[in-house]
């Protein structure tokens, strides 16, 4: 981690497919080793920002560790027994541990893409998070891809429910149809959720049109409204019974993750259980983002995130603006990166579309965002930010 390759590549989970599949085929489960190549090897963008000294939070520092190294193809050392999520289908990791009184170590979820779940989003919300220094609100993802064996398990495992819901029901044939196209199965990891996180609806109006929006009088969504008082450091707000915090801690952790919602699109976060909490060590309450997969990088711009609050962290759009300089200018590098393309797939957006695409499209939304800000910043002065 000391050094790191001028030009990072995204982790490395791409293997020999065609002779795993043949040594599956023909080794008993037990005994079969695991194919080379589907491991975890890295973390490009959080470990470029450990490179050049930036923390990561306890959380992601955690399960990196965790995910360091894990390959699912391990039949020896990973189990699957369960499938999670609600609308989506997301597998549950297990790693063997006879140490441990459950007889494993929980290695979090394989995200597969479906129409509820975007793992490229997923990934990228978090690697974000990190850039702006927030990554202690967001579940902690990583790109992974299945191969041969464990692509079969989920297959096997998705045979054994009972899945109803017509959404659940098309996700379920998506998913089946891509295993069956043969491996790898594009996705992510996330994060075993935190003990002390509940879903936290009362900031959202779940009834309004096209898929809810913020609640309007909630306090944290009126402190983000560049024309109403700037929220107090030091003052206590009680967000859920047992779950207070900082007033102005609150309104900054909520204003990043709406700016991060407006980048990458986000469409899903006020439908329900899509806004969570939960308690630092001290018992402080802090926003805590679990699900970001409910967004799409679109051909198209749709500006409603941005509409819906206007006071931002100065930090954070200073951060973005450097990002943007390097998507306009790849000359003034980012992070050790010289191309914007190997930058965006780092970044979690390597499923879909070309990464030239992936480029143009960050970079449009980037620059929505900073307009927006400047626009903002204009109409109200220093009102528009925290401090």
């Amino acid at each position: 981690m000391d050094r790191l390759p001028k030009e990072r590549t995204s982790v490395l989970v791409t293997g020999t497919f065609f002779l795993a599949a043949l040594a599956a085929a023909f080794v008993p489960a037990p005994l079969r080793a695991a194919p080379p190549g589907y491991e975890i090897q890295s973390f490009p963008v959080p470990e470029a920002l450990q490179s050049q000294g930036q923390s990561l939070s306890a959380d992601s520092k955690d399960w990196m560790k965790k995910w360091k190294g894990m390959n699912l193809e391990d039949s020896s050392s990973y189990t699957f027994k369960e499938l999670s999520g609600s609308t989506s289908i997301n597998m549950k990791i297990e790693k063997i541990d006879t140490s441990d009184p459950k007889g494993y170590k929980s290695r979090g979820s394989f995200v597969p893409r479906n129409s509820s779940a975007n793992p490229d989003v997923e990934i990228a919300a978090f690697n974000l998070s990190t850039i702006l220094g927030y990554d202690r609100i967001y579940r902690p993802a990583a790109r992974y891809e299945l191969g041969p064996i464990a692509s079969q398990a989920f297959r096997s495992l998705i045979g054994k429910y009972s899945i109803h819901g017509s959404a659940r029901l098309a996700n379920k044939a998506r998913i089946l149809k891509a295993i069956q196209s043969g491996p790898p199965l594009k996705g992510c990891v996330k994060a075993k959720k935190d003990e002390t996180g509940v879903a936290f609806d009362a900031i959202a109006n779940t009834h309004a049109a096209s898929n809810g929006a913020p609640n309007a009088g909630h306090p944290i969504i009126r402190f983000l409204q560049a024309a109403n008082e700037k929220p107090m450091a030091g003052k206590s707000l009680t967000l859920k019974t047992g779950y207070d915090g900082d007033e102005l801690e609150l309104a900054r952790e909520y204003s990043v993750i709406m700016t991060i919602d407006a980048i990458t699109q986000q469409w899903d976060r006020y439908s329900g259980g899509n806004v969570a909490i939960r308690k630092d060590d001290q018992g402080r309450a802090h926003f805590y983002m679990t699900d970001n997969g409910g967004a799409d990088l679109s051909d198209s711009w749709n500006a409603h995130n941005l509409t819906w609050f206007s006071r931002f962290d100065r930090g954070v759009i200073q951060k973005l603006a450097d990002l943007k300089r390097f998507l306009d200018t790849p000359a003034t590098g980012y992070l050790g990166y010289s191309d914007p393309e190997v930058f965006v797939t780092d970044l979690g957006l390597y499923s879909q579309n070309s990464a030239a695409i992936n480029v143009q499209r960050l970079r449009r939304n980037l620059g929505l965002v900073l307009d927006y800000v400047r626009a903002t910043e204009t109409k109200f002065g220093d009102k528009a930010y925290f401090d």
